[in-house]
């Protein structure tokens, strides 16, 4: 086996140069997909994707069951009459009606609300029940008078699968939206909590400014001394009136 001499002033060789230079790559890239923003954002770009699927497959659903709706009521009728214009609107409206409450259930759910209540439910329940009724009974009584048993099959099994998507595209924007969360709460940043016995002071002021103030009164006290305005300025930036009520608080605590 032949193996690379090292170079003659005891450097690393070329080869050896490559691997750390691939060694370093694959560091930055492990860092870098491993960020729980990264994964995030994934999450949230899938769950579009897979909404907008769903949306088209179940435009398509709903445009083969207008044909089923229309042929229910007035497959009997000719073009000169009104309502066989009139029946095209019926399927597309009641469409119409469930494309506006999936869409505002998924706002909802998209922002942590709970979308099961009874009458959403029973609106979405009777939206589709109407088209399954309707396509089915169309197809088993056709103007020709002849049942055919595949289209009897499609007038059930399509209706059945819009009703479906409808109430699976809930629980994928809910179990979406959890799964992100959950990512999101891991790259929060961790918050160190004031221990218990740092003094909190009555005046608003943020978390870490609080935990800055009781550090410096503790070591302020190690000295054996009060907590003056000077070392209240000196841990955070405020006026001097202020420093004199933060000091006060500081050494009443």
């Amino acid at each position: 086996m032949w193996f690379r001499r090292a170079s003659p002033d005891g450097g690393e060789t070329r080869a050896v140069q490559r691997l750390r230079a691939r060694l370093a790559e694959s560091h930055q890239l492990h860092d870098l997909t491993s960020d729980p923003l990264l994964h995030a954002v994934r999450l949230e770009r899938f769950r579009v994707s897979v909404t907008r699927s769903m949306w088209f497959f179940l435009a398509l659903g709903l445009g083969f069951t207008t044909t089923g709706v229309h042929e229910f009521l007035a497959g009997h009728l000719s073009p000169t009459d009104a309502l066989w214009w009139g029946a095209w609107l019926v399927e597309p409206a009641l469409a119409g009606i469930l494309v506006t409450l999936l869409r505002w259930e998924a706002e909802m759910l998209s922002q942590g609300q709970a979308v099961d209540a009874a009458p959403v439910v029973w609106l979405k329940r009777l939206l589709l029940g109407a088209t399954l009724v309707t396509n089915v009974w169309s197809s088993l009584r056709p103007p020709s008078g002849r049942v055919e048993y595949g289209v009897v099959f499609l007038h059930v099994v399509v209706p059945l699968v819009v009703f479906l998507i409808a109430e699976v595209m809930p629980v994928i924007q809910h179990r979406c939206n959890a799964a992100r969360d959950r990512v999101m709460t891991v790259a929060a940043p961790v918050h160190v909590p004031v221990a218990p016995s740092v003094p909190r002071t009555s005046l608003k002021l943020p978390a870490h400014l609080q935990a800055v103030l009781g550090t410096k009164a503790a070591e302020v006290r190690r000295q054996g001394r009060a907590v003056t305005p000077a070392d209240v300025q000196a841990a955070v930036n405020v006026p001097d009136a202020f420093a004199a009520q933060l000091a006060a608080q500081l050494n009443a605590a």
